[in-house]
């Protein structure tokens, strides 16, 4: 086990004992150590749930590139990216179920559901997902030649276009929240998914001396035209509701722009996660260090775009005086994760963290997926 490898080991493991305390709060104290209510139902944990699982979509993109369609550059990667994707999904669920405010009731969305609802559908595509990622992995352990592979890894992909296209319809469909309420956001959801996932594959590629510069060079101009898709996707829908100028569109956009936490968009969204990395991909060369520093800071500040998505839209009034009409716990509409739902977040993390770095010790991937092969 490598130097590195000992460190990540060490922080997933304080991660998880540090976090427990968040799990035990909300095992004991359920929703009320949360700071959302009757006016704002989603908070950080939903957040978490919708990035983890598009870092799990891009991330099987590069497993599926890799193995199933024989791209040469990504070949050498595709054994971290099937890892990381379904440690990543394994730890969004994991977020979403413990949301749930009966979670030991989570078996009615695949049997007391609408056919009309996709939340229901979402639940049977994820789990027929997580069902071929654990076929995907026993497959390249016993049968790394398996004729079946190809073909796997196609419907995969299929099942990840579907279900991170179906996420982002379960916002955007939402008439009632106008910020939400957009034909964009699923294709938003995608083009976010690509790119967080195809980043935390670089960052760990670089971070435990798996990165071959052909790969690098690849993921680097991907991320790169991605970015600049992502910003295209955004000065759309953000330019468009300006000058529509719906005002509960345009109040969510205000918040998320100067309000509060201003800083999240502006900072962490724009600066940390957008200008930053592409200066860092964009001139970096063959400097491995700064593509892991730009792929890290993709994969940490994904966060942040789906903050802004989710809580804003949320935080202003259906109708106007609402906040004034009733007063009680729970009808408010302001929000701030509280410690609880940062704790509970960064064991969520721990968990995803652990599961990678379990399946890397057990599989091998320089025996499943030799490089340069």
């Amino acid at each position: 086990m490598s130097k590195t490898e000992k460190i990540l080991w060490g922080l997933a493991i304080a991660s998880f004992l540090v976090g427990i305390v968040g799990l035990i709060q909300r095992i004991t104290g359920g929703h009320t150590v949360a700071a959302y209510g009757t006016y704002v139902p989603w908070g950080l944990w939903v957040t978490v749930y919708t990035t983890l699982v598009g870092i799990s979509i891009g991330s099987f993109l590069v497993a599926a590139l890799g193995d199933g369609f024989r791209l040469r550059a990504l070949r050498p990667l595709s054994g971290i990216a099937l890892l990381i994707a379904l440690a990543a999904l394994a730890g969004g669920l994991l977020a979403v179920w413990l949301d749930l405010g009966h979670p030991l009731r989570f078996w009615k969305l695949f049997f007391s559901t609408s056919f009309t609802s996709i939340m229901g559908w979402m639940a049977w595509f994820y789990t027929l997902y997580g069902i071929l990622l654990l076929v995907l992995l026993y497959l390249k352990w016993t049968r790394p030649a398996s004729p079946a592979l190809p073909p796997l890894f196609g419907l995969g992909l299929v099942l990840a276009v579907i279900f991170g296209g179906a996420e982002g319809a379960l916002f955007g469909v939402v008439s009632a929240q106008a910020l939400w309420e957009s034909a964009l956001v699923p294709i938003r959801f995608l083009v976010e998914g690509a790119i967080s996932g195809m980043a935390a594959v670089l960052f760990l590629a670089v971070l435990l001396g798996r990165l071959e510069p052909e790969s690098g060079r690849f993921l680097r101009w991907t991320l790169v035209g991605l970015l600049l898709a992502g910003v295209v996707l955004e000065w759309a829908e953000y330019s468009t509701t300006i000058y529509a100028g719906i005002p509960a569109k345009v109040e969510s956009l205000r918040i998320v722009l100067f309000g509060p936490f201003w800083w999240v968009f502006w900072i962490f969204q724009v600066g940390l996660g957008l200008a930053v990395p592409i200066v860092l991909l964009v001139l970096s060369g063959e400097r491995t260090t700064w593509l892991g520093i730009a792929g890290g800071l993709l994969a940490f500040t994904s966060l942040s775009a789906k903050l802004n998505l989710v809580i804003p839209a949320l935080v202003v009034p259906e109708l106007e005086g609402l906040q004034m009409a009733f007063t009680g716990p729970g009808l408010s509409f302001d929000y701030f994760p509280t410690l609880s739902e940062w704790l509970l977040a960064l064991w969520v993390a721990s968990i995803a963290a652990l599961i990678f770095l379990a399946l890397y010790r057990l599989l091998p991937t320089e025996r499943i997926w030799p490089a340069g092969s």
